[in-house]
Formats: structure tokens, sequence, C-alpha cells
């Protein structure tokens, strides 16, 4: 049954190096751990190919119960945290996640393995205390609850708003991704470990396949040429509209500020890449907003920033008469 797991391996090491470009070039807290959590995947699928075609030792169990069994679930969670909650909750995942490993890893090189039954069951030879079961039970329960009630809670909210249906599919896929792999681990405890890897790798790729659905770009929607009438702020109002942008960002989550910035006619654009002219219009944004709501506008993903941009210089700060305001 080797070939589930290199299958695994080829599908994890796929996703880290998508997710870690999408990373570098858009530096957001969720992207990063991501790329991390395919990477410790591979890690493990890595080791159980070793382990399978080599034979197993100590260390290549202990790697391989740290990386899969322990870690993978936890990391994806914590880059689902830091995507629905990235002030509150986005700044702590690397020391969440650092803590983690460093709890994980003592307690997992710390476990005895048993030599006798190490070539024939592979990891499972290790034996696990109370305290390092409970920290497994632990993290995968929460992890998946965090991963499957986000997913899902992402869907229900472009449901709500009735547009980028390939995202509401793709966070389905999510929830659905991280529901086969947690049978994975069910079917191992029931006694069915060479079923591990087919859920493993069926899962993965959900996973992977539901994070390319909620990041690809939408055809562009051909916008009318006369724009609908909306009240204008005059710019002698630039301080009220300054108020209620920092408001915004003060009270509202980056769902919720999108969900805003369509309701108030913003155009829905998913690309993670500004045109120099959405440059403009943010750094102008940017400038203007006091120091306490800049980082909060930093935050936001790049679509979100650039439909508030939008809306501050053509509505916010739009002259009654339907001039634009300088700047």
């Amino acid at each position: 049954m080797v070939a589930f797991p290199i299958l695994a391996l080829v599908i994890s090491l796929a996703c880290a190096v998508s997710v870690a470009r999408d990373a570098r070039r858009t530096p957001r807290a969720h992207l990063t751990m991501w790329a991390v959590s395919f990477a410790v995947f591979a890690i493990a699928a890595g080791a159980e190919v070793v382990g399978s075609l080599a034979g197993w030792s100590p260390l290549l169990a202990r790697v391989y119960y740290l990386s899969g069994a322990v870690l993978v679930v936890g990391f994806l969670a914590l880059g689902e945290a830091a995507l629905l909650w990235p002030r509150s909750v986005g700044r702590f995942v690397p020391g969440i996640a650092l803590l983690l490993t460093a709890l994980a890893a003592t307690l997992v090189f710390d476990a005895p393995v048993d030599a006798a039954r190490l070539q024939t069951e592979g990891w499972q030879a290790i034996e696990r205390g109370p305290l390092l079961v409970a920290l497994t039970v632990g993290i995968n329960a929460l992890g998946t609850l965090v991963l499957v009630g986000g997913a899902l809670w992402s869907a229900w909210q472009f449901s709500r708003r009735r547009t980028n249906r390939d995202r509401m599919v793709g966070c389905i896929l999510i929830a659905a991704g991280t529901l086969v792999v947690a049978t994975g681990g069910t079917l191992t405890r029931l006694g069915n470990p060479e079923l591990l890897y087919v859920a493993m790798a069926l899962g993965v790729g959900m996973i992977f396949l539901g994070y390319r659905l909620t990041r690809a770009p939408h055809p562009a929607v051909a916008q009318p040429t006369a724009r609908p009438n909306v009240v204008a702020l005059p710019t002698q109002d630039a301080p009220l509209a300054l108020t209620f942008v920092t408001q915004w960002l003060a009270e509202g989550q980056p769902e919720v500020i999108a969900e805003r910035c369509l309701a108030w006619s913003a155009t829905d654009d998913p690309s993670p890449r500004l045109t120099r002219e959405d440059a403009r219009r943010l750094w102008a944004l940017r400038a203007a907003l006091p120091d306490s709501a800049r980082s909060a506008l930093d935050d936001l993903p790049i679509p979100t920033q650039r439909m508030l941009a939008e809306l501050w210089h053509e509505v916010f700060l739009a002259r009654a008469d339907g001039g634009k305001a300088a700047g």
C-alpha cells in the first residue's frame, strides 16, 4: 500500500510549494501557516514511504507521529484562525505554533518505542502515555472543529452575498477534506491502518482544491457606463468619511468589511495584486487614517483593501456635483 503514501507525499509537496508562492507574493500569516502545514504533512508521508520501503527506526517513527499524527491538523487550524481573526489571532500564530511544536516534540521524543513491534507495526510501536494521547486528541479535535467550522462559516457568508460561488464551493471542499482526513485517523484506530493514506491523499487533495477555488481569479464583470446614483459626501465632509472608515476598521472583521464594501457598490475583484491606480488610492487612504487604524487596514486581504480604497476615492470623497476630489 506504499502507493498511497507516495501519492500523499506528491500532493502535499505540490500544495506546500503552491501556497508558499502565494505567501511570498502576498505575505499573510494564514498563508504562511498553511504552507508550513502542507510541508509538515509531506514530512509525515515521506516518513511513511521510507519506513515502508526501507524499514522503520525509532527516529523515523517519532518523526512520523510528531508531524502527521499531532501537528498537521493543528497547524492547518492555526492558519484558518489567522484568516478569520487576523488582528486578534494572526499576530500570535507563530508563537502558538512554536509552543505546540516544542510541547509535542518533548512528549513524542520522550515516549518509548517497542523495538519488537517496530518493523511490523511501524509508528504504532510508539508507547503513548496519557499526556501524549491527550495532546494528540485535543489538537486534532479542536483543529478539526476550527477548520470545518471556519470553512463552513465562510461558505455561508459567500452564500448570503449570492456572489463568488467558486469561493463558497472551495470553502465547502476544505471542510469536507478535513473530515476525510479525520476519517483516516478514525479508521486507523478501528484497526484499518491500510486505509489511512487513502483517506489522507483524498482529503489533502480536496483541501488543496478548495484552497485554489477560494483564490481563483474571477472573470471581470462588465460594468455599466452609467453609475447608479449615490449620495456623495462633499469634500469638506472628509473628516466624517474618515471617521466612518475608521469605525469599520475598528469594529468589523475582514469578511464583514468586505460585505459592507460590496453593499456600498464596491467592485468585487479577488485579484491578490494591485494595479498602479489601486495602489495610489490605497496609499491615499492609508495616509489619511490615524495610526491606530493603519495596522487594521494592512491586515485586511488585498481585495478588501482595494474595495475600501475604491469607496474612499469614488464615493466618500466624491464631490456632490459628481467630480472627483483632488488627491
